[in-house]
């Protein structure tokens, strides 16, 4: 190979005949076209007439320089020239492909995907077999065999990004043995499109096996694409705090955080940077504890992955409580006692276990609650505050006689007591409870008052740790953090004797509150039985249904179980507890990949992608030759009525030759050929990556729409939105970048108008999360929306004509599966016969939409065939929707749709 610059060529020697050239240009020269014979009858009398010296007409110039650039052309092609040249180039060994697929290739997996695909079309080039390898999803021993560079290209484009870290180390396992087995060849060239981050010594052991049999190429992601994990979620009083870390360190990196509902909707969204040479990051948000109680899931926005994602499962809901049970009930009755009072309180708002410390310590508890009577000193307890978990502590006799080490505050000997004969004091009420505290919000009671308390000690930290005050000021709950736990202090009892506020509908109210600060333990753990899959986690960071068998966890490994393709991190159940599997654990960190690898050299894939042009230069030279032959038969009078117009015939195939495909109806057939013919549109983005999927995805629906309905659109449009005119197009898909700007004036004047005529936009933005006005904010949709007259929007209903424009649908995913669909909330008030001119969604329909003319499908589908065929039929019944509006809302409609649906 020689590369000159960008350019390279694979068979040089193919060069040496451009030393031909000036041979062949004497020879064209040299040899004129054929002359005309004419017979002339007296030749006779010109027979003695002296001869002139004649010369023939050679050929024209410029047909010449046409066929020496058609000859340069094909020596060009012969060579093989590459453009962007990623490697060196053996046509004489195989190609052992290896991409990592797991949950850290998430962020720059177009790329890397681009990148091996163009690594199998050269393979495919040079006929060289090829073996490609999945590091997440490693294959058994007997599919590791070399084959065509096609088959393997087919797997690469329906390949789909595992939820997991690549297992490097099983990788190099089932590679020695598959290749010992299939008796693969001793030597091959290697290219492994890595993620970037280590896996410890097992980066090392792969490529030493690889290096063994010939030299390995090891391609990296651009610093600013490599992953990012989030590995700690932690409770505050005030809300909670997250731990992001990064494998490089280099430069700044800024990263947003939402944090979101069981329903979708956004609940806080945390925004940080990385600076530079720092690879953890931490963030914290202020939330009313009520809102942070229904965080289900938090994930980064730009750089979503499922290690970048944590589901909270049952953690920050019900959480399980050990209640200490007291050693001896003294002379109280048990339905009068302290234990009794707080095992009804906390019944409401948790899952009580009840036992001595022995017994609830073997069942994991988030929280411990001990009452005085329950008094208990023992190194156990402070292992168990400072590695995360929550104690409460209530207050009376005992501990007014005798404080020990693990209260949040110091405490005065003895008791004070308000309202008796020996009071100075009436009894007191409560104070409103302090913004920062845990139980803002909730309404103080009027009948709650305290006769008795146990008083701290004043101190300069006294007030940060006050939850709860009297009416006078003094603490009634205390609260401080122990490691990396809570302890809180009620400075009252667990039972009337000292208050009226276990009687008031407050005190279970307060405890509930509390209780949320016991997500920093872990997770909660029946005893027996073993947990299984609920739902699963995707490589993005999406819930979605289980795909494929997953291992059962046995309740007493559960804590130690990490993800991997036998547990998939996800939501797990065990009856009716659920609990939460995420990628990254607490303590877990993401390292580079070392540069010093066993005979690796490394390359960045952030380049230009490696591009063979002998394929276009060989096209180009068969075009010419095309129009050297047309040359020649008007030269040679063969075309006598194109040879009297052969200017006007010449511009004519220039002009219609060099228009662009999409420009052949409006620059032949103008206006009137848009207008006849139905074609939907999609708008350019921008992203050549988003606008080819676009296509692809309207070229496949119109191809459906056409065998399966009497819709048949011709080939879809790509419009500028701020340029084309979009009147003309039935429904136009827009996909939605997160750096989508505002509409010009002029633009959303134009996109106003068209949905008023009647037309459909579909506004995608492609990401699987809910979207539309109030929920889950998407930057670029927010910005396209603002700019024009969208009218107000609903979720849309189930009843809705979509789900029944040409098939009965009760799903309409994409991509993604239950991702919400928005439309227009009061269509009957538009003046389009009750037609939404808006759909708003996620699920990134053009994937779904996407099959060639083979009915190969040209991106994944989480849910597989299925959903894909869902999403067709969507498809389907959008362009229905868009070319016939609410007709399937007649009444007419509904004996035919109920005898479908099976109802009498």
């Amino acid at each position: 190979m020689i590369s000159l610059g960008p350019l390279a060529f694979a068979a040089p020697w193919a060069l040496a005949a451009f030393a031909v050239l000036p041979l062949l240009w004497l020879l064209l020269r040299a040899t004129p076209p054929a002359p005309a014979r004419i017979v002339f009858a007296p030749l006779r009398l010109l027979q003695n007439l002296a001869r002139t010296p004649e010369t023939p007409q050679s050929t024209p110039w410029w047909l010449l320089v046409l066929r020496l650039v058609m000859a340069a052309l094909v020596i060009l092609a012969l060579a093989r020239p590459i453009l962007s040249p990623q490697t060196e180039i053996s046509t004489d060994r195989p190609l052992l492909l290896l991409v990592d697929d797991g949950w850290r290739s998430a962020p720059d997996w177009p790329q890397m995907q681009a990148q091996a695909r163009s690594q199998l079309i050269a393979a495919r080039s040079e006929g060289r077999d090829v073996l490609l390898v999945f590091t997440a999803a490693p294959a058994s021993p007997s599919d590791l065999s070399f084959g065509p560079a096609s088959n393997a290209l087919a797997r690469l484009n329906a390949h789909e990004l595992r939820a997991w870290p690549p297992a490097r180390d099983v990788t190099r396992e089932r590679l020695e043995t598959g290749l010992s087995q299939q008796g693969g060849p001793e030597r091959f060239d290697t290219i492994w499109i890595s993620d970037g981050v280590s896996n410890d010594e097992s980066d090392r052991a792969l490529a030493q096996v690889l290096s063994a049999s010939g030299p390995v190429t090891i391609v990296l992601p651009a610093p600013e694409r490599t992953a990012i994990g989030l590995t700690r979620v932690g409770v505050e009083p005030d809300g909670f705090t997250v731990r992001l870390v990064r494998a490089d360190s280099d430069a700044e990196r800024p990263v947003t955080l939402t944090a979101t509902g069981a329903d979708g909707q956004a609940l806080a969204r945390l925004e940080g940077v990385f600076e530079a040479g720092e690879q953890r990051l931490d963030l914290s948000a202020s939330l009313p504890l009520d809102l942070r109680n229904q965080i289900a899931r938090l994930s980064l926005d730009r750089f979503g992955s499922a290690g970048a994602t944590h589901i909270t499962g049952d953690r920050w809901r019900r959480p399980r409580v050990g209640l200490l049970t007291p050693e001896t009930s003294g002379e109280r009755q048990p339905l009068l006692s302290d234990y009794h009072y707080a095992r009804e309180a906390l019944a409401g708002s948790s899952e009580l276990v009840s036992g001595d410390l022995d017994t609830l310590l073997g069942t994991e508890p988030s929280a411990l609650v001990m009452v005085d009577n329950a008094r208990l000193e023992d190194d156990r307890l402070t292992a168990f505050v400072e590695a995360g978990g929550l104690l409460i502590r209530f207050s009376g006799p005992n501990l007014a006689t005798r404080a020990d080490d693990l209260l949040p505050v110091r405490l005065r000997e003895g008791g004070r007591l308000f309202g008796g004969a020996m009071a100075w004091e009436a009894p007191q009420r409560l104070a409103d409870f302090p913004d920062e505290s845990p139980f803002t919000g909730l309404e103080v009671s009027t009948e709650a008052q305290i006769t008795r308390q146990v008083l701290a000690e004043p101190g300069p930290d006294l007030d940060a740790k006050v939850w709860a005050r009297l009416s006078d000021g003094t603490p009634l709950v205390t609260a401080d953090r122990r490691g990396q736990g809570w302890i809180v202090l009620f400075h009252v009892t667990a039972g009337p004797d000292w208050s009226s506020l276990p009687l008031s509908g407050l005190y279970p109210a307060m405890l509930e509150r509390v209780l949320s600060l016991s997500g920093g333990a872990d997770p909660t753990q029946p005893q027996g039985g073993a947990w299984g899959l609920e739902r699963q986690l995707t490589a993005d960071g999406l819930l979605t249904d289980p795909v494929g068998q997953s291992q059962m966890i046995a309740a007493d490994q559960f804590t130690q179980a990490r993800a991997s393709a036998q547990t998939p991190p996800g939501v797990w159940s065990l009856g009716a507890a659920s609990a939460a599997l995420n990628v990254m654990q607490p303590g877990d960190d993401l390292a580079l990949m070392a540069r010093d690898l066993p005979g690796a050299t490394y390359r960045t894939g952030d380049g230009a992608i490696e591009t063979r042009l002998a394929g276009p230069l060989l096209s180009l030279a068969l075009i010419l030759l095309c129009l050297d032959g047309l040359i020649t038969l008007l030269l040679s009078g063969r075309m006598p009525f194109a040879t009297r117009n052969f200017g006007a015939v010449a511009v004519l195939a220039l002009a219609l030759g060099g228009l662009p495909q999409d420009a052949h109806a409006q620059g032949v057939t103008g206006i009137e050929q848009q207008a006849l013919e139905v074609r939907l549109a999609y708008v350019r983005t921008g992203d050549a990556r988003i606008d080819e999927l676009s296509r692809a995805g309207l070229a496949g629906l119109s191809r459906e729409s056409t065998r399966r309905s009497a819709v048949e659109p011709s080939t879809p449009a790509g419009v500028d939105i701020e340029t084309d005119e979009i009147l003309f197009y039935p429904m136009i898909y827009w996909p939605v970048t997160e750096d989508a700007q505002a509409l010009s004036p002029e633009a959303a004047a134009r996109v106003t108008a068209y949905m008023n005529a009647g037309g459909l936009i579909v506004f995608d933005t492609h990401d699987g999360r809910a979207s539309g006005r109030g929920l889950a904010p998407h930057p670029g949709l927010v910005r396209l929306l603002d700019s024009v007259e969208v009218p107000p929007l609903q979720q849309m209903p189930d009843d809705h004509v979509l789900g029944r424009a040409f098939y009965l649908l009760t799903e309409f995913p994409g991509r993604y599966p239950d991702t919400r669909i928005w439309v227009e909330a009061n269509p009957e008030s538009s003046g389009r016969d009750g037609a939404s001119s808006v759909v708003i969604g996620s699920a990134d329909w053009a994937s779904a939409w996407a099959i060639d003319e083979q009915g190969r499908p040209l991106a994944p589908v989480e849910g597989g065939p299925r959903q894909r065929e869902l999403a067709i039929r969507f498809g389907v019944n959008l362009a229905m929707y868009a070319l016939t509006g609410n007709y399937k809302a007649d009444q007419v409609h509904v004996p035919a749709i109920l005898e479908r649906l099976g109802q009498d």
